[in-house]
């Protein structure tokens, strides 16, 4: 007997997965249809996009609004090890985090403990450079840890799920995940200019918009990324064409380039990195975005977060939060203290406050992290 017919309601499921294609909610039924035939506490499928950092729709069975409300699920997102760790077979978190990492981790003490979640098991519907899709039940800690069945029922069902992506995106004629793509894009408090395969300019967010507008050193014209008089272009177009290059070519191993724009030797302006968005083939639409422009003017201020959002994502006290949303914008210690109106060690008190919280005791990871972090989104 064969895999998916020991599987009890396997067959309802995969009935499920293709009815989600033309539901107002796509497969939320099956999530809870999921939850059912797994004994789970829920399951859900999170669709985020590697482009763009903190971006996500989440597909859940769960009605519960603590668990499911934007600052927990914003938590939850910012300190998650499963959006950067690929997952070709089904895992839990206590594989993915051995040794007790995952009872250690920011993620479980924080934000799964209090809700009495306990295990995870997850796994990757899909994952490329453009768009990641995955699939995790949840369970207790009263219950017990996912078994075998459970594995083999995720392993059975991903395809299946794939190819209902797949077929939403031609019931929407492409619209369903390029939309969602595009409206994270512009909740980025970073400038981003899609471009389509052949260079020209796809669409861009209102922080992009706001830039372009005011820069003196790149606008758009023709359509086209293009340099103001006095500043060296060829270092932008070189790296826009060898992007397009890897794009065509779905050239995997081309992660993006980086560089500077300069008015003069060691005088930049803008920070720009480019990255081709090889996806396979998800959006059947030739009008796809190819490649994504992050553009950061290297004059100005890092990100702006509001402390009040660190406090509600991370735990922090109220001195403690100020302290990050300072570091976040690279602001160093004395210059904290000096505008926190406190002594340098009252600082670095509030900074090992900072690193207990964010599971780290590294300075240059806590500006990464919140550089990083969904707080940016608010």
């Amino acid at each position: 007997m064969g895999a998916a017919q020991r599987i009890r309601g396997y067959s309802d499921l995969v009935g499920l997965v293709y009815d989600g294609v033309e539901e107002a909610r796509p497969w939320r039924t099956l999530m809870s249809r999921l939850s059912e035939q797994t004994a789970s506490r829920d399951a859900n499928l999170v669709i985020a996009s590697p482009a763009t950092p903190g971006s996500y729709v989440l597909i859940t069975d769960n009605e519960d609004p603590v668990a499911t409300g934007r600052t927990h699920v914003d938590g939850v997102m910012s300190v998650n090890p499963l959006l950067e760790q690929p997952l070709p077979r089904a895992m839990t978190l206590d594989e993915i985090m051995p040794n007790g990492a995952f009872l250690r981790s920011p993620l479980y003490l924080r934000f799964l403990k209090p809700l009495n979640i306990r295990y995870l098991l997850s796994r990757d519907v899909l994952r490329d450079e453009m768009l990641c899709a995955t699939l995790t039940l949840e369970r207790n800690a009263d219950q017990p840890p996912f078994g075998a069945q459970e594995r083999e029922m995720l392993e059975l069902i991903t395809p299946h799920i794939r190819r209902a992506i797949r077929l939403r995106e031609q019931h929407t004629q492409g619209s369903y995940l390029q939309g969602f793509f595009e409206e994270a894009m512009a909740k980025l408090s970073i400038a981003c200019v899609l471009l389509d395969g052949h260079g020209r300019v796809f669409s861009m967010n209102e922080c992009a918009e706001q830039l372009l507008a005011r820069s003196q050193f790149l606008g758009v014209r023709n359509e086209v990324l293009r340099c103001a008089n006095g500043v060296d272009g060829k270092p932008l177009a070189k790296a826009i064409e060898l992007v397009l290059a890897a794009y065509r070519n779905r050239c995997r191993s081309q992660r993006g380039v980086g560089l500077q724009l300069e008015t003069s030797p060691g005088n930049g302006v803008l920070d720009i990195v480019v990255k081709p968005l090889i996806s396979d083939r998800l959006l059947e639409s030739r009008d796809r975005p190819a490649a994504v422009v992050y553009i950061n003017d290297c004059r100005q201020p890092g990100i702006e977060l509001d402390p009040a959002v660190l406090v509600g994502m991370y735990g922090f006290t109220n001195c403690e939060s100020q302290l990050a949303a300072l570091l976040a914008r690279g602001t160093n210690l004395n210059d904290a203290a000096e505008h926190l109106g406190v002594s340098i060690n009252t600082v670095k008190t509030h900074l090992r406050g900072v690193y207990e919280k964010m599971g780290t005791n590294k300075q240059a990871r806590v500006v990464a992290q919140l550089n990083h972090s969904t707080a940016r989104l608010l």
